[in-house]
């Protein structure tokens, strides 16, 4: 069990933190012709947008109210469903997400009462609008997704039918396309049919759309939202989306199982045994197959990563999860900085987890004498000031390619995170090792003329 201190700044002077409204827009980016909407001033959603478009390097479907000084004193409503009918008009999205902002929150705007007595009310017809309450001046990231998960959840309506097989997945912001995929292939691996929530894997995973959209495409479908309460099992992966599981639970009267990360062994395998409970199968060979890769790759990484000084900054259940596997093979976690904090973070294997930014990463890692960071493209700075090498996750990365498709969870994905963490780390002491023979540099002159005769004598020996 870590105890959870604070930095030792006053103020944040390289945040580390984002802001709830950007991780319940990236929420609603999960679900299929959907658009997200910040309602506030138009500069909060263009810098979310800006972060958003540099990490998946893909067109990002965000809209604001825009609101104006004048508005934001004599009342938003006509700037609230002015937006939404526009939006409405030329988009024709299925869900539209309503989050609030700051500026909102501060002039304690009733957006629901507006939203409920317009013809955006829960049950009218046209697109489903969920309306979220995250400002932007609490929490972070991660809870501005466990606000929108958990209004998407609640604009679930309860059916009093299980469809038999259907399992909802419900999971955090910080698993990738490919963890997804990897998750929803384990379930699927004993006979369930999962349906995920938020699915960032069919919406933000790189792919090549036919043409043009002005709504997301791709991730969890309208119809398979408002069918959810039907599911006869309730999974939930990540810290973040235990709360929407567990009330998804309850209303679809179906069992819960939850766990706050799946890197590593120990854990990826709480989960096959939950599945194996559940269902009454046995693990198939393919899961069986990675579970060995995984146990020899942990033998393999250890004799690099063993004893291996790691400092990390990330979200709370990435900090979790990537760094539970880093203690499991023998690291030593001299700092981990979160953003904000959260419940999970206690349950870190380590001494302390340290609530600050980029500062603090970089002080204590320098001190410690990391070999290794861990955290976003922001964390290159504290990385080189500590001379350690950077491995770069999180959000947002958007000076390496393929953010998404870097897997970190199951046995598959624990295995790639430990090879790509060891090799990285190979890499940066191979870099970092003094020549052996440091008279072996180019010679000149008489020295040349010396080593150009042995060369050739070597090869008229090898003739």
């Amino acid at each position: 069990m870590a105890r959870v201190t604070t930095g030792g700044h006053r103020a944040a002077f390289d945040p580390l933190k984002h802001s709830q409204p950007l991780g319940g827009a990236l929420a609603f980016l999960g679900l299929a012709r959907c658009i997200p909407m910040l309602h506030g001033a138009q500069g909060c959603s263009a810098f979310a947008k800006a972060l958003l478009t540099r990490h998946f390097r893909e067109p990002i479907p965000l809209q604001s109210s825009a609101i104006n000084d004048v508005s934001a004193v004599l009342g938003s409503s006509e700037s609230l469903l002015g937006a939404l009918d526009t939006i409405n008009e030329r988009q024709r999205p299925d869900i539209i997400g309503v989050l609030t902002t700051g500026l909102t929150e501060v002039t304690e705007e009733d957006m629901f009462g507006v939203l409920g007595a317009s013809k955006y009310a829960p049950g009218s017809r046209g697109p489903l609008v969920v309306a979220v309450s995250t400002p932007d001046f609490h929490g972070g990231l991660s809870d501005g997704w466990s606000a929108a998960l958990r209004g998407i959840v609640a604009a679930v309506p309860a059916t009093g039918v299980t469809v038999p097989g259907r399992a909802a997945v419900l999971v955090g912001p910080t698993l990738t396309a490919v963890d997804i995929d990897e998750i929803a292939d384990l379930v699927r691996a004993f006979g369930l049919d999962p349906v995920v929530v938020p699915d960032l894997s069919g919406s933000l995973d790189g792919h090549l759309a036919a043409n043009w959209s002005p709504v997301t495409t791709g991730g969890t479908t309208l119809d398979a939202l408002l069918g959810l309460a039907g599911c006869e099992v309730v999974v939930a992966v990540g810290s973040a989306a235990a709360t929407a599981a567990g009330e998804l639970a309850v209303k679809a009267g179906a069992p819960l199982i939850a766990h706050d990360h799946l890197s590593g062994l120990a854990v990826t395998d709480l989960l096959v045994t939950d599945l194996i409970r559940h269902t009454g199968a046995t693990a198939p060979e393919a899961v069986r197959r990675w579970r060995r890769r995984l146990a020899d790759g942990l033998m393999d990484s250890h004799f690099v990563l063993g004893g291996a000084k790691v400092a990390l900054a990330l979200e709370p259940d990435q900090l979790v999860a990537v760094g539970s596997l880093f203690y499991d093979v023998g690291a030593e976690i001299v700092t981990a900085v979160s953003p904000t904090n959260a419940d999970v973070l206690r349950q870190a294997p380590w001494e302390e987890v340290v609530v600050g930014d980029f500062v603090d990463l970089a002080e204590r890692a320098a001190a410690a004498g990391a070999e290794l960071v861990v955290a976003s493209s922001h964390g290159a700075d504290a990385a080189a000031e500590a001379g350690a090498a950077h491995l770069t996750m999180g959000f947002p990365v958007y000076d390496r390619m393929g953010a998404q498709l870097r897997a970190t969870s199951g046995y598959r994905g624990s295995l790639h995170l430990l090879v790509d963490a060891a090799n990285r780390l190979l890499e940066h002491r191979e870099s970092h090792r003094p020549s052996r023979h440091p008279a072996a540099a180019a010679p000149t002159g008489a020295a040349a003329a010396e080593r150009l005769e042995q060369d050739e004598h070597l090869e008229e020996l090898a003739c």
